[in-house]
């Protein structure tokens, strides 16, 4: 190729069209500002780590550095004393203040749940049933729909009502509050049959003076070598006059072998035993012991044996006791 050959192409290269650009200027800009900008802010927090730094070396020199704080200490729940073991009947809190409609507290322990129920009198007597539980439960089953939560404070403790309107935390009268127990666990109390115009606020201030912790009822009798196969169902006192003839009356039911025993404990006059089979009673001390035994042979023991065994108080219930059983 001669001098002026080469030339020729040289200059019709340079008037040819340039080539496409595969770099998007603007992208390029935009991804360029941010790292500047992100350099800048580096930069500053750099320095200003910096003089930081300084600032505190500065005043750590005419200064001593106070010493670390404590950790913080939590509180840590109250424990649970243990309960009575000669006793059939434990209840887990206790009421305080009760309104003047009560006229009762019945204590219920066993297989169909622990509870503490003040009563009212009439047909349908005013009743607050009291429940602990290790944690709290499922909604009640019987709340329609779905069941609402209406934050509500208790003795300083954050609880909440439940109900099926949330526009009426009472439910109506058929009322549910729920609030945390200072060793951990959860109470209810389930209340129906009030009707008082200050009805929410008696409730809390009912839930603000219950007691927690393992109390022993004082119950009218003493019993000596229950045997071995005899294992607790059910316990529970009654103080509903109007429907069973007397003051109170206090049922215990065991279960030995298969076979259901029932020991009932009243002033005499009850209109009704509870528990299966034909029950031998004893009348002594004012108060007449019951006994019935649905299986006999099954229990290994007969109805006038175990009244033998028993030993009844009287109805004066200062001279109750809370040691029930005995080896």
């Amino acid at each position: 190729m001669t001098d002026h050959e080469l030339a020729t192409q040289l200059k019709e290269l340079a008037d040819a069209p340039a080539p496409p650009a595969r770099i998007d200027i603007d992208r390029a800009r935009r991804n360029g500002g941010r790292r500047r900008r992100a350099r800048t802010t580096a930069l500053v927090v750099g320095c200003a780590a910096v003089v930081t730094a300084a600032g505190l070396t500065a005043v750590s020199v005419f200064r001593p550095t106070p010493p670390p704080a404590p950790p913080a200490v939590l509180p840590t729940p109250a424990p649970v004393a243990p309960s009575p073991t000669d006793n059939p009947l434990v209840a887990k809190a206790s009421f305080g203040w009760l309104p003047e409609e009560v006229t009762g507290i019945e204590y219920a322990a066993g297989g169909h749940g622990d509870t503490v129920l003040a009563i009212g009198r009439g047909d349908l007597p005013p009743m607050l049933w009291l429940s602990v539980y290790d944690r709290e439960p499922a909604a009640p089953r019987d709340l329609s729909g779905t069941p609402k939560q209406v934050p509500q404070q208790v003795g300083g403790r954050a609880g909440h009502w439940i109900t099926a309107d949330a526009n009426d935390p009472l439910n109506h009268g058929d009322s549910y509050l729920r609030w945390p127990t200072p060793d951990g666990r959860w109470a209810e109390l389930h209340t129906y049959y009030l009707a008082r115009p200050d009805l929410q606020q008696a409730l809390v201030r009912v839930a603000g003076e219950v007691t927690f912790g393992p109390r022993a009822v004082p119950l009218p009798l003493h019993i000596s070598s229950l045997p071995p196969a005899f294992h607790l169902s059910d316990a529970y006192t009654s103080r509903r006059p109007d429907q069973d003839g007397v003051p109170w009356k206090l049922v215990l039911q065991y279960s030995a072998n298969g076979a259901l025993v029932t020991i009932n404990v009243a002033p005499p006059g009850s209109s009704r035993k509870d528990g299966l089979g034909v029950p031998r009673c004893v009348k002594k001390n004012g108060l007449e012991a019951c006994v019935g035994i649905d299986k006999p042979q099954a229990a290994g023991v007969t109805e006038q044996e175990l009244l033998s065994r028993i030993t009844l108080l009287g109805p004066d219930e200062s001279k109750w006791t809370t040691h029930v059983l005995s080896p």
